[in-house]
């Protein structure tokens, strides 16, 4: 199957002289689910940026479909099929809950905003009952499930998830686990960073370990979860 993102050798980090990444070669087909794991600074939320368009890389190429994505704006890349919900400062704070997704539409016409509001609105009710208040009024589970409802008002073809379930409780980070679930059952290939390695690994049918800003194992998710060597070296289990 031909891949719908393609990752080589990219190398970039955050200064001159500063490699985070160092020769990363991933890739994903459509409508599939990765799960990137691995121990803290491994480069796993600078390799979702460089992806993004966010930081620049210093060589190595990034296409979607075929397409070459390395070097375009942030903007650009959204506009061919990106969608990226960062782990902080995803959500507009002041706006309503109507008002958040109505921007993350920003790139549509605004007829069709209109209507993937109502479509959001009814896959996740928990968003239409809270529809005029304030996004800042919102738990911590519901802002994140906000911020990828504002993901898929462009109907992404690749959506990046940056620690999602980063500081919310278990029952809530399981909600959001059940959503991205159901989010990629309906065909969004997604692309997950995840520090709660085994339920990422549980829902995705990829993994990819990162260590040191390279790729030191990919395969089946489930494989790798219950690969002992993984589970030891970089999972933190037994």
């Amino acid at each position: 199957m031909t891949a719908l993102l393609e990752v080589e050798g990219v190398v970039g980090g955050y200064g001159a002289a500063d490699e985070i990444l160092k020769g990363i070669s991933v890739a994903l087909a459509p409508r599939r689910m990765a799960a990137i794991v691995g121990p803290n600074g491994a480069g796993k939320s600078t390799l979702l940026k460089a992806i993004a368009g966010i930081l620049k890389t210093k060589s190595g190429q990034i296409r979607l479909a075929g397409e070459t994505l390395t070097g375009l704006p942030p903007r650009g890349i959204a506009a061919r099929g990106v969608a990226f919900v960062p782990q902080e400062a995803n959500i507009f704070g002041s706006l309503t809950v109507r008002e958040n997704l109505e921007m993350g539409g920003y790139l549509e016409p605004a007829s069709k905003v209109r209507t993937r509001v109502e479509a959001l609105f009814a896959r996740f009710p928990m968003l239409a009952e809270k529809r005029r208040r304030a996004a800042r009024t919102l738990s911590g589970g519901q802002r994140q499930i906000l911020a990828m409802a504002m993901a898929l008002m462009v109907e992404p073809k690749l959506l990046l998830l940056d620690e999602p379930s980063a500081g919310l409780s278990p029952k809530a980070a399981e909600f959001l686990f059940d959503s991205i679930a159901a989010i990629h059952a309906e065909g969004t290939a997604i692309l997950m960073v995840e520090q709660n390695a085994l339920e990422a690994l549980a829902i995705a049918e990829e993994g990819i370990v990162l260590v040191d800003g390279r790729v030191a194992r990919t395969g089946e998710a489930k494989a790798l979860a219950a690969d002992p060597e993984v589970r030891r070296l970089f999972l933190g289990g037994h």
